[in-house]
């Protein structure tokens, strides 16, 4: 699979070349990403840092441990986002975690409703996957909306969950979806 196409995006999987887009893309929305992802240290800003980073997406793919999408719009092809399916192993099972940001230019434009049905049904065509799940900060009602209707449902007996956030434990609630929920 090359690009997963959407109406007025497409994903594709991150390449070399993407490094000083991903890098302008981070730098330009850090405060507003900082709010809602985990810890991330300074060479994560850095050109060297983001090309390091797509290296090892690739060899992550190649042993179907991370699936990380660029979010391109069709009609420039201009990055505006990236999401992600992540297998985790927090005891003995394994879990697929789905991760997105977006352009803050770009929130509120329903380009991530449009992504997240693109990668599901990558993860449940191709590469067999079963279950997905994914978090949001409670007060970030736009990511639950669209976790929402995507078809994630609520991990009962869970929540509120607690992720490392700028150094801070926050509450997360947890969703999931399974293979052809809502898709």
């Amino acid at each position: 699979m090359t690009n997963e196409l959407g109406t007025r995006i497409y994903l594709r999987f991150f390449v070399p070349a993407d490094a000083q887009e991903r890098v302008d893309m981070q730098n330009r929305n850090r405060a507003v990403f900082e709010k809602v992802s985990i810890d991330r240290d300074e060479s994560y800003y850095t050109l060297d840092g983001q090309a390091e980073l797509i290296a090892r997406w690739a060899q992550e793919k190649e042993a179907h441990q991370r699936y990380a999408f660029g979010i391109f719009l069709h009609e420039t092809g201009q990055l505006i986002g990236d999401i992600s399916l992540v297998e985790i192993m927090p005891d003995t099972t394994k879990l697929w975690i789905l991760g997105y940001a977006l352009d803050q230019v770009h929130q509120g434009q329903g380009y991530m409703s449009e992504a997240i049905p693109l990668v599901l049904e990558y993860a449940f065509q191709e590469t067999g996957i079963k279950r997905v799940e994914a978090g949001a900060v409670p007060t970030n009602v736009a990511s639950i909306r669209v976790l929402e209707k995507a078809g994630f449902q609520t991990v009962e007996g869970s929540n509120p969950h607690r992720v490392k956030i700028n150094g801070n434990w926050e509450e997360h609630l947890l969703f999931f979806i399974e293979g052809g929920e809502g898709l």
